[in-house]
C-alpha cells in the first residue's frame, strides 16, 4: 500500500467536508455566490478522493470492491496514527 496515496485520499476527502462546511457557513450568511464556488471546489476534491480509490483499486486491486481499498486505507490510516500517538507518548514519558 502507498502511503502517499492514503495521505492523498484523506487530504482530499477531509478538504472536501471542510469545503462542505464552509459553504453551509456561507449559505447561512446569504453570500449566495461563495455558496456556489465553494461546493463546486468541495465536489472536485470529492471527485479527486474517488478516483484515488480508484486508481489504487485498479492498480494493486483489481479484483476488489472500492468499499474494500477504503477500509484498507482506513486501516492504514488508524494504524499510522496510532505510531504517531505512541510515540509522541513514549518521548513523553522519556522526558520524566
Amino acid at each position: 500500500m502507498n502511503r502517499g496515496a492514503v495521505v492523498n485520499f484523506f487530504t482530499a476527502s477531509l478538504t472536501s467536508i471542510l469545503l462542505f462546511c464552509i459553504s453551509s457557513i456561507f449559505a447561512s450568511l446569504g453570500l449566495w455566490v461563495s455558496v456556489i464556488a465553494q461546493s463546486f471546489v468541495a465536489v472536485v476534491w470529492l471527485f479527486l478522493a474517488f478516483f484515488s480509490l480508484r486508481n489504487v483499486r485498479d492498480a494493486q486491486f483489481p479484483d476488489k470492491s472500492l468499499f474494500f481499498v477504503a477500509r484498507d486505507f482506513l486501516g492504514v490510516w488508524i494504524m499510522g496514527s496510532a505510531f504517531l500517538v505512541s510515540n509522541g507518548a513514549r518521548r513523553l514519558l522519556r522526558r520524566s
